[in-house]
């Protein structure tokens, strides 16, 4: 095998994908190899329990463009693709998920969109093979980006992703703990572009992202790109103020010239309401504070365990 810099590195981050990980090397080899480019495969073990990296070494011995990166535990997805970032050979740098949902073959049409001079390309997942319950939350989260950030990603859960290595570089630099790639590549304001792209059912396994994690993703979205909601929560407290103020009035009015107190479990309701909007602010606040906490920690994203190569 040549040991030349590769022109291609495709991270692949790993967490118990014991049925995948022979098809996905198999398949992945066979797509960068008839797109002619020199490369090199970065898989990224985020503490997996199963034989995932005994498989791993296996076809790291039969192919020396093979690399494993061995983190201390499992980190998440996010530090491990930043893990991989921070080891690249190659001048474009392209990521895909393990589960094969998104083909390897398809890697070659995005990678030819940077050849043609943008920074960032991300596949837009076509006649999806998920169920409703997995799609919906996608779109609203979809939305919630575009809306966001401006980026006009129509698909930022596509596992398929190519960047010039520039633009990892400057990824890699970013200290803060919540990092969402096609948000913070928005907001390096780099040039983008989205190319459609097949999708698949899950080859093996089951999925590490159900629907309460897609919901906390959102959350975890919207908390680290913006002030927003903490400035949604003023103007609510504006509103409610004078909604309350207004129900005062009303009810001092009932009592003087009605003399009628019939009202007041309607009065109580909606006070609980209130209570309830105060203490769901307050741990809207609790939130940042926490991430602030996180943060000023200064702790590691990842840490290495080892690199087989």
């Amino acid at each position: 095998m040549s040991e030349n810099t590769p022109v291609v590195s495709v991270v692949v981050p790993i967490f118990n994908e014991e049925p995948n990980i022979r098809p996905l090397i198999e398949r992945l080899t066979a797509a960068l190899e008839s797109s002619g480019r020199s490369y090199e495969i970065l898989a990224v073990d985020d503490g997996s329990s199963d034989r995932s990296v005994e498989i791993l070494r296996e076809f790291r011995a039969r192919d020396s463009r093979l690399r494993i990166i061995r983190l201390s535990r499992n980190f998440g997805q996010s530090p491990a693709l930043f893990a991989g970032f921070a080891n690249v050979r190659g001048q474009i740098v392209a990521t895909i998920d393990a589960d094969l949902q998104n083909p390897p073959e398809e890697l070659p049409k995005l990678i030819a969109k940077i050849e043609e001079g943008y920074d960032f390309v991300i596949g837009w997942r076509q006649r999806r093979q998920d169920s409703v319950l997995r799609k919906l939350p996608s779109l609203l989260l979809n939305a919630l980006v575009r809306r966001l950030t401006k980026a006009g990603f129509r698909d930022i859960g596509c596992s398929l992703k190519v960047f010039r290595r520039e633009v990892t570089d400057r990824l890699a630099q970013f200290n803060h703990r919540s990092r969402y790639l096609p948000a913070e590549v928005a907001w390096l304001g780099v040039r983008t572009c989205e190319v459609e792209v097949a999708h698949s059912e899950r080859a093996a396994g089951t999925s590490k992202y159900g629907v309460l994690r897609l919901f906390r993703t959102a959350f975890d979205l919207v908390t680290s790109i913006t002030s927003a909601p903490l400035q949604f929560i003023g103007l609510v407290g504006w509103l409610f103020a004078i909604g309350g103020f207004a129900l005062g009035a009303r009810v001092v009015y009932i009592r003087i010239v009605d003399g009628d107190i019939n009202q007041m479990g309607s009065v109580i309701a909606v006070l609980l309401f209130l209570q309830g909007v105060h203490l769901i602010s307050m741990g809207l606040i609790c939130e940042y504070i926490s991430r602030i906490y996180i943060e000023v920690q200064n702790r590691p994203y990842y840490i290495i365990k080892d690199i087989i190569e």
